[in-house]
């Protein structure tokens, strides 16, 4: 079995140890990380307490993970948060808008108060339905972009939304970003672009198991313990709650439920209704195709008696254009029999008359005879 590498950079101890003991690295993470200007990157910083004591010892006390002011006296709030509960936004405000009142003595000018930066890496997605994992909220014009007043900015990081090719200009926020969504108590190897980097690979070496004292190594399986426990019960709470919800709604679920009964005994009705047009239709169109058929049968007979008809005719005409030819030619075959017969009886030296009254010539008829 392989020995350990790694462990977890976003625990407890060893984030503390990495961001909060060196500044270098510190400035790295924030520069890569928050909005800040071209003209107003971190320079050099200097830790501060990461307990935010109110002046009021009966109100809420406060601690961070890391809290630290740069050279412009601006100071910067980083949280690892394993765990996000809906209370969290307003607990990153409360501590930010805590450590900016007390920027303030007694008598100062508010224009000598600096802006107080809040980077929160989460290691568990925000109840946001979006796609986007970096969100940042500041003070700004509802209708005019840009105008902002100065004072306090909130950015949220949901590590387990984050991809890098999604920010592909900040090279450095990239590497910061997958040093703590890669490397774990599971790496046994870190990705080369990350030992390329100085900063980065410092950091790799500080979260190396070997690099941890015994009493490191016990408090980082004690808060590993703890994160499972923390976890289980979170989202037993989160399971609580979504039942609680689903109780509240009860009752409008169950109108719901009976509106939705009803649609559906209303759509039930309509459906049969339908079905019943529809046999009703289809019987009518079946009747129709009867009577199509019929009608057809009936168009085919007739068809076939006018082919008949037409046949009859046709016999009927070609018997009647023989019986008129016998009939001329009988006709003729009479006349000449009587031409012949006139020829004869002139022949005979007969009077036309005679021969008339003999062969049924006319007279014309008879001059024209030739002997």
């Amino acid at each position: 079995m392989n020995e350990l590498k790694y462990v977890d950079p976003k625990a407890d101890l060893t984030f503390k140890k990495v961001f909060g003991e060196h500044p270098d690295l510190i400035t790295s993470l924030l520069n890569a990380l928050l909005p800040l200007p071209e003209d107003g990157r971190i320079v050099s910083i200097e830790y501060l307490t990461p307990e935010i004591v109110p002046d009021d010892p009966l109100h809420k006390d406060s601690i961070v993970d890391v809290r630290c002011k740069d050279q412009k006296d601006r100071q910067f709030i980083v949280e690892m948060q394993m765990i996000w509960s809906p209370d969290y936004n307003q607990r990153a405000l409360f501590n930010a808008a805590k450590a900016y009142s007390r920027e303030l003595p007694a008598g100062g000018d508010y224009c000598n108060l600096k802006t107080v930066y809040s980077l929160n890496l989460l290691n568990d997605n925000l109840d946001l339905d979006v796609p986007q994992w970096y969100h940042l909220y500041r003070l700004e014009h509802h209708k005019v972009k840009g105008e902002t007043i100065d004072g306090i900015q909130l950015v949220f990081v949901e590590l387990k939304k984050f991809e890098p090719h999604t920010w592909p200009e900040r090279k450095m926020a990239v590497l910061w970003l997958r040093f703590l969504t890669e490397i774990d108590g599971n790496t046994r190897k870190a990705p080369p672009e990350l030992e390329a980097n100085p900063e980065v690979r410092k950091a790799l070496e500080m979260v190396e198991v070997a690099a941890l004292t015994p009493e490191e190594r016990a408090r980082y399986d004690g808060f590993q313990d703890w994160l499972c426990r923390e976890t289980r019960r979170a989202n037993a709470e989160k399971r609580l709650k979504d039942a609680e919800k689903d109780l509240e709604r009860l009752p409008e679920l169950k109108a719901e439920l009976d509106a939705a009964k009803s649609e559906l005994d209303t759509a039930k009705s309509e459906l049969d209704t339908a079905k019943s047009e529809l046999d009703t239709a289809k019987s009518e169109l079946d009747t129709a195709k009867s009577e199509l058929d019929t009608a057809k049968f009936e168009l085919d007979t007739a068809k076939f008696e006018l082919d008949t008809a037409k046949s009859e005719r046709d016999a009927a005409k070609s018997e009647l254009d023989a019986a008129k030819s016998e009939r001329d030619a009988a006709v003729e075959k009479m006349r000449q029999d009587k031409l012949r017969t006139a020829r004869n009886l002139k022949a005979m030296n007969l009077a036309n008359e005679q021969i008339a009254a003999a062969t049924g010539l006319t007279a014309a008829e008879i001059d024209a005879l030739q002997p």
